[in-house]
């Protein structure tokens, strides 16, 4: 049985959470974050940034730990080079500020996002006793782009990773696809998944309904050579309902000085993958089915989907919904909570924060 939860701005400024009429009182309160005047992630310092975002500031110290990628799936059409089977993962590691860890908690973030914008999570887990692990996942932010992914191959990144960091338990926070890879890894290690947190998971739905044709990686490829300023700035602005300018263009100026870069082109390939992966090892079918503890916190604004390009007109208003179909699956599950935050889009944690710190640290606790 599910939980449902609507978090209001009354709630999270009362410190409390509506659950199936109740009022359940908060003995914590939720750390600062980041004020609404900074920037969701720092401004690049100059108009070109390498593929794997070289000068690009991360919050906290950033480690890299070189681990096999092997990418194999029968929906992968194309042979990866050889020098594709070893790849870099970079990762942060950060400690608990108190002498005695509450526990480790995985951060992982979303397709066109990447470890940096977890800065006021990172905060409020911290002040909060946890050990956080912030990677950004192979294919992304400053970790190495390879030119096939599949779920089971950044799973078994993160499994070496955390064998590497001796963490065996674990709490596992992603969004949207960083959730999608948090259900595959809850299905592959649910003996050291023991809490998951969805925040607007992708992987809910099947994507390929509505298609109007075959999407091919080199599709995915040149849309993503063609886009322009505006076009990339419309399609980050659609994650959010508040539109400010601090949320949307310091991401956009982040995509344009990767785009100047001398291997933009590996970059395309990268993303044009990660796409193929999202179309092609949906969870709808195994998600309700997970036997760990799982929130999931949503915006209920969201309207995200893939390939909304190739989708005929007429299947575009049935999708995307993914608060409807994150409390329907919860309702399913064995050990489930829902929490919908209103007039929020893709992306809770920068565009409600308290609303997302204050589900997320209930639900750990």
């Amino acid at each position: 049985m599910v939980d449902s939860i609507i978090v209001t701005r009354r709630h999270v400024l009362n410190g409390a959470l509506a659950v199936g009429g109740l009022l359940m009182s908060s003995c914590h309160t939720v750390p600062a974050v980041p004020s609404d005047g900074e920037p969701a992630v720092p401004w690049p310092d100059g108009d070109t940034l390498g593929i794997g975002l070289e000068s690009y500031p991360y919050p906290h110290p950033v480690h890299y730990l070189d681990v096999p990628h092997v990418a194999q799936a029968d929906w992968i059409d194309r042979q990866a080079p050889d020098w594709e089977r070893r790849a870099r993962l970079a990762y942060m590691d950060v400690p608990p500020d108190s002498a005695q860890s509450k526990g480790v908690v995985l951060l992982v973030h979303g397709k066109n996002f990447f470890g940096a914008y977890w800065t006021g999570v990172i905060e409020t887990l911290r002040h909060k006793g946890f050990r956080v692990i912030v990677p950004d996942l192979i294919g992304w932010g400053k970790s190495t782009k390879p030119s096939t992914l599949t779920a089971a191959s950044l799973v078994t990144h993160l499994r070496t990773l955390l064998d590497q960091l001796k963490v065996d338990s674990f709490a596992f926070v992603g969004h949207s696809t960083g959730g999608l890879i948090g259900m595959h890894m809850a299905r592959a290690l649910p003996e050291r998944v023991h809490t998951l947190v969805l925040e607007n998971p992708m992987g809910l739905e099947d994507y390929r309904n509505g298609l109007t044709q075959q999407v091919r990686h080199e599709d995915w490829a040149q849309d993503e050579r063609a886009m322009t300023a505006d076009q990339i700035r419309q399609y980050i602005a659609h994650y959010f309902v508040n539109k400010e300018p601090r949320l949307v263009e310091p991401f956009v100026a982040v995509r344009m000085a990767v785009g100047r870069g001398p291997e933009f082109e590996r970059w395309v390939q990268s993303s044009a993958a990660a796409t193929d992966m999202l179309l092609n090892e949906p969870a709808v079918d195994f998600v309700a089915s997970l036997a760990s503890p799982t929130l999931f916190v949503c915006g209920l604004s969201d309207r995200t989907y893939v390939g909304a390009k190739y989708t005929a007109p007429q299947a575009q208003g049935a999708k995307g919904n993914i608060a409807e179909m994150a409390k329907w699956l919860a309702a399913r599950m064995p050990k489930a909570r829902f929490v919908g935050v209103p007039n929020v889009g893709h992306v809770p944690h920068l565009e409600a924060p308290n609303a997302f710190s204050t589900a997320v640290l209930e639900f750990l606790r």
